[in-house]
């Protein structure tokens, strides 16, 4: 009784070329979909400009009233 394996990448068949094609198309959309995220989210155009002192302002802690003691 002979063996149905293969040793050869092209012997099975044509389905190989279709699941080729298919996980391309699907690498190609979440490819799409990550530069769409980046743009939308986190290119340069929504970055905000820090300087020291606007940084100061919002972490200095303000005075409490009152001793500790």
């Amino acid at each position: 009784m002979r063996s149905r394996t293969y040793t050869s990448a092209a012997a099975p068949g044509p389905w190989r070329a279709v699941l080729r094609r298919h996980l391309a198309l699907l690498l190609a959309i979440k490819l799409a979909a990550l530069v769409l995220l980046w743009a939308l989210f986190f290119s340069p155009m929504h970055r905000t400009a820090v300087d020291s002192q606007a940084a100061g302002r919002q972490l200095t802690v303000a005075p409490q009233e009152g001793t500790h003691d």
